[in-house]
């Protein structure tokens, strides 16, 4: 697979999902929230990493305003200056500052930030993905270079049903990802 098509998979998905019906978005995320909070590993993981949505990319923040009163410690993605990320913690009252890509982070302090292998489960959106767990996100690889020399307990991404691809070429550097949620099914990649 070129690295043309990628990126014209990715234009697209990227495209259909910004114009995605809000009221499509929102029952789509009540029906990928439901699901998550039904499987065993959601329901006992304690240290969560979730992401804010932005451009069509399903909603979460549901989970984000129910896992404290579940005894869940919720954190978020935050941008770091050599392009990985950290995964700092938030409750619903923390406050956030957006990114250089517009994206809200919690604005706390670094040495809060947890790694990888201290979160139970690492929700993270994509822009496409295929049945083997190969997921296409933006391009600049910033969870595959954060999570490349890390074992990660529980890597899930979320996604719409139209983002399914019957095939994309995972790279050396893709760090695949065990189970995809989307609004209709549960995609397991590996035990």
């Amino acid at each position: 697979m070129t690295d043309r098509f990628k990126q014209a998979m990715r234009q697209t998905c990227q495209q259909i999902r910004a114009q995605l019906p809000a009221s499509f978005q929102r029952t789509a995320a009540r029906k990928i929230c439901s699901q998550i909070r039904a499987l065993d590993q959601y329901r006992y993981a304690k240290r969560i990493a979730l992401y804010q949505a932005v451009n069509g990319e399903v909603d979460l923040s549901s989970l984000w305003k129910s896992a404290p009163l579940q005894g869940k410690y919720c954190y978020f993605p935050a941008l770091n200056e050599d392009n990985s990320l950290s995964f700092l913690p938030a409750t619903p009252a923390t406050r956030l500052l957006n990114n250089r890509f517009g994206i809200a982070e919690p604005d706390v302090g670094r040495d809060l930030a947890l790694s990888p292998e201290q979160l139970d489960v690492i929700f993270m959106p994509l822009v496409g993905f295929d049945e083997k767990g190969t997921r296409l996100g933006m391009g600049a690889g910033y969870y595959d270079r954060t999570l490349a020399n890390h074992n990660a307990r529980l890597l899930i991404g979320v996604a719409y049903e139209f983002q399914r691809q019957s095939f994309i070429e995972a790279q050396p550097w893709d760090v695949p990802l065990a189970l995809i949620i989307t609004e209709r099914r549960l995609y397991w990649s590996k035990p």
